[in-house]
């Protein structure tokens, strides 16, 4: 993709000087003839998507990206994800292989906001950020993302914010009923025995208007069955050995693991809208949406404790750079995994809003309410050789090593239940948001002067979040042998050989008695939390409508005002030699003051200045903000006191902003565009390791009360700042000959000075997380005659991304460059209106999900998810 940014801006001088004679040459056409007929054209599939989200580009005031359906239930992503990671500034972060999180403006997605009608949105992770795949593509019908602040939208983000939107039944002019089934394939087939590599996707949806188009009511469904096979080869992590090469410290891997994963995502999606419009007066109009995500996957493989395991001993080691590339591993106790993960998401959001209009005023009111629950199961079943081996690797600048392990490991003669992690384990998180909001709003136009209405609000949210941590070991019956149940050989392990496989639900009932996931009193008691928010936000703008040197000049000014109140319930555990728990109450009060202002001013042949200014803040992660600790002494009964945990007091990231933009449009069929911004973070948010007086804790022992505390802690200063390049247009602007034809481009480039010492990386200094300095997507389409092909790529650089870590926790990760093709084929039935069949293929060069610790020759992980291909029909009545 290193050539995109040059040919975008051949293409973009190209484009307008091409476009520019064309638009000079109609109106001279016009000029000649004013008498000659209009042509009416009506543009539907890709193109359509494409002018109908320029339009909105257009008209915002602000700086904003857009995305519009092609027909009802048609864009043509897995989930929304996709679609958004290919606008300008936005990118997104594969989980299990799809889209799943998304970054604006080179930032982690905590600091944005997802909307879903204008309303904030709750969460199944156990963060703020929005797990974008859980909203199907075919319920959405157009997205709206704000890159400058607005105060009349609540709840908005530091880096931007995501607003999704459904139909409005009353918007159509008829009945629409849409149907659409397609059957989906992985191209990794069939990798363990009994997996599935088959899937299916089918939605539906009704769109209809009753009482003499008073009454609107639209329903849409979609379901994906989705099948969820990867390979994957994870370094655990790099860490120091004194003993490889005497007298020096030499990082060596902490441990390894190769697995392969079979399983399957079911995701059911429902949406209905019912909207009532008795007058042009007033409308009442309400809304749900839910969503179900099931996933189960079976991982198998072998995992290798190697530095944490104090019997391995390393030797014949490579050493380059410091870190030993290659070498033997010594009395290496391998243990086989057949391991099962069930996770079960719902989330349920609905509301109302009720507009009423009188001459110059207009009025809201607007209640919402949102859940999500989360639940998950990890359960463990682990198994190994009587005697240690001896484990050779080599990375010779590989992610994968070249590995070569003693012992047999898919034999049940010669593997028995137990091993380096016990016999089994059970670890089980489950979480539930819940949000509810009301706000209202009144509205002044005014007829004279330079400000077109005056806008007043006040909304007020409160947000519960709740963690319960599950968790239990359980032991084998009988000296471990396997009864019935054993499988044959995992396939498709990176680097080593086949490993047993058995069939878990049969090695439960034969091989274990029963057992009950707990809270473990005392050690697990940290794991769970409650967190309470309360929100009131008020505000005021003003909206501009005047002239600046006689050309138009649009806009708004205004100011929010956000009175926060943080709580968090939890314990302080206090660990050996006390072992018990001191339940807190922890939390803060804070206000800011958040002005804006946004200006678009019109000039000649559709060319437009964007301004925009103004201070954002985006909350801590609610899982930073939990108040358990845990603390303890450097010794069992004597020593300096230690702790770690969460953080009640943190404030906000909190920056000060300023955007540019320059557009040149040419109708609704394309434009340019260039963009800068600036962001001058005054806080941030990371972990960090500080002084600390525990006398508060009553450590009983300690030869000090002044020992050290690592936490999420507030960090000062820093910039954020961009160059961000777009272009959109059919080819047939530029000659006729590729009437059909048309490409979509666009390049960003980020940079910051911050670096963050986060404690999860020991001294190392990481950038801001989700920060890629490049991101470049290109797509080129073609339409004519019925017949739609779409070809888009999608890269960003290397980035700091977030991962699922042990026991649902989450940790940091460098992560590889990554680029995502993905190829779409149509085509419309002439003899058969409303009747089109559609291919796709989706990560088309089944591209890698790499990560790597700290630096590049320290790799970390690498999976591959396959292809994933559909094929099937869309019927619209």
């Amino acid at each position: 993709m290193s050539p995109v940014a040059a040919g975008c801006a051949i293409f973009v001088t190209v484009l307008a000087g091409s476009a520019q004679a064309q638009t000079a040459a109609t109106s001279e056409t016009a000029n000649l003839n004013p008498d000659a007929p209009v042509t009416t054209v009506t543009v539907t599939g890709i193109r359509r998507a494409i002018e109908d989200a320029i339009a909105v580009k257009r008209e915002s005031t602000g700086i904003v990206e857009a995305i519009s359906s092609e027909d009802i239930g048609k864009l043509p992503d897995v989930s929304i994800a996709e679609s958004l990671a290919r606008l300008p500034g936005l990118s997104a972060q594969r989980v299990n292989g799809q889209a799943q999180q998304i970054s604006i403006r080179g930032t982690s997605g905590d600091l944005s906001t997802a909307l879903l009608n204008g309303r904030e949105q709750v969460t199944t992770s156990s963060d703020r950020s929005v797990e974008y795949d859980q909203y199907p593509s075919e319920l959405i019908s157009a997205v709206t993302v704000y890159k400058t602040g607005d105060a009349a939208v609540v709840g908005q983000g530091l880096s931007g914010t995501v607003d999704l939107q459904t139909i409005k039944p009353l918007s159509l002019r008829e009945r629409v009923i849409t149907v659409n089934v397609r059957g989906e394939k992985n191209s990794k087939g069939s990798i363990s025995a009994g997996s599935p590599d088959t899937g299916s996707r089918i939605s539906a949806s009704y769109i209809d208007q009753f009482a003499n188009r008073t009454l609107g009511v639209a329903i849409g469904y979609a379901r994906q069955d989705k099948p969820n096979v990867h390979q994957q080869f994870e370094t655990w992590d790099w860490v120091d050995d004194t003993n490889v090469v005497p007298g020096s410290t030499v990082k060596v891997p902490k441990g390894m693991k190769s697995m392969a994963t079979t399983g399957d995502q079911v995701r059911d999606g429902l949406m209905g809208v019912l909207e009532w419009r008795p007058n042009r007066n007033f409308s009442s109009t309400f809304d749900v949406y839910h969503s179900r995500f099931d996933q189960e996957e079976i991982r198998r493989g072998i995992e290798m404790p190697l530095k944490d395991d104090g019997e391995v001993r390393f030797s014949n080691a490579t050493v380059v750079n410091g870190t030993a590339i290659a070498g033997t591993a010594n009395n290496v106790n391998p243990v086989v995994r057949n391991n099962r993960m069930t996770r079960d998401d719902k989330l349920t959001a609905f509301g109302w809003n009720n507009r009423y209009s009188s001459g110059d005023w207009v009025g809201i009111v607007d209640i919402s309410r949102s859940k999500a629950d989360h639940k998950e199961q990890l359960i463990e079943i682990n198994s190994g050789r009587a005697t240690r081996q001896t484990l050779g690797y080599s990375y010779n600048g590989g992610t994968i090593p070249q590995l070569s392990l003693s012992g047999i490991y898919d034999d049940p003669s010669q593997i028995a239940i137990g091993g380096q992690f016990g016999d089994g384990y059970v670890n089980a998180p489950n979480m539930t948001d819940k949000m509810t909001s009301f706000r209202v709003s009144l509205e002044r136009k005014f007829s004279d002067g330079p400000f077109s209405s005056l806008e007043v609000g006040y909304n007020h949210s409160k947000r519960e979040k709740e963690k319960e941590h599950l968790e239990t070991g359980f032991t084998k019956l009988g000296d471990g042998t396997f009864a019935p149940g054993v499988l044959n050989g995992s396939q498709g392990l990176y680097g080593l050989q086949n490993s047993l496989s058995w069939d878990i639900d049969a090695v439960l009932a034969n091989n274990f008695g029963p057992f009950t996931p707990t809270v473990l009193v005392p050690w697990g008691a940290t794991k769970n939390w409650s967190i309470e928010e309360k929100v009131k936000t008020g505000y005021a703008k003003l909206n501009i409508d005047t002239e600046l040197m006689s050309m138009p000049l649009r806009g708004n000014i205004g100011m929010q005002v956000i009175e926060t109140d943080q709580s968090s319930t939890a314990n302080t555990l206090r660990a050996w030699p006390f072992a018990d728990l001191v339940p807190l109450t922890d939390g803060k009060k804070y206000t800011d003051y958040l002005p804006s202002v946004n200006l678009a001013w019109a000039l000649p042949d559709q060319q437009f200045i964007r301004f925009g200014a103004g201070k954002t803040l985006a909350r801590a992660k609610l899982n930073q903000l939990n108040a358990a600790l845990e603390v303890g002494l450097t010794a069992q009964t004597t020593g300096t006191p230690w702790g770690n945990g969460g953080n009640a007091q943190l404030d906000p990231w909190r920056a000060k902003q300023v955007d540019l933009s320059y557009e040149k449009y040419f109708g609704n069929k394309g434009y340019i565009s260039a963009a800068g911004f600036y962001k001058d973070l005054s806080s941030y948010i990371y972990s960090v390791t500080v002084p600390r007086d525990f006398s508060e804790f009553n450590l009983q022992g300690a030869l000090t009360n002044i020992g050290t505390m690592t936490q999420p802690m507030n960090g000062e200063g820093g910039t954020l700042k961009g160059l961000e390049f777009a272009a959109s247009t059919p080819l047939d602007m530029i000659h006729p000959m590729l009437d059909g034809f048309g490409i979509t481009a666009n390049a960003s480039f980020t940079s910051s000075e911050i670096s963050i010492v986060d404690q999860r990386f020991g001294s190392l200094a990481i950038p801001l997380p989700g920060l890629s300095k490049r991101v470049f997507n290109v797509t080129a389409y073609y339409e004519k005659d019925g017949f739609s092909a779409r070809i888009s790529q999608r890269y960003r650089s290397d980035f700091v991304g977030e991962i699922g870590g042990i026991g649902g926790a989450t940790e940091l990760t460098y992560v590889k460059a990554d680029k995502v093709v993905d190829l779409q084929l149509g085509y419309d039935f002439k003899q058969v209106e409303g009747l089109s069949v559609l291919f796709q293929v989706n990560n088309l060069t089944d591209t890698a999900f790499r990560s790597y610790a700290g630096t590049e020759d320290r790799p970390r992980g690498y999976s591959k998810y396959g292809r994933q291909m559909l094929l099937g029909l869309n019927y619209k009545l």
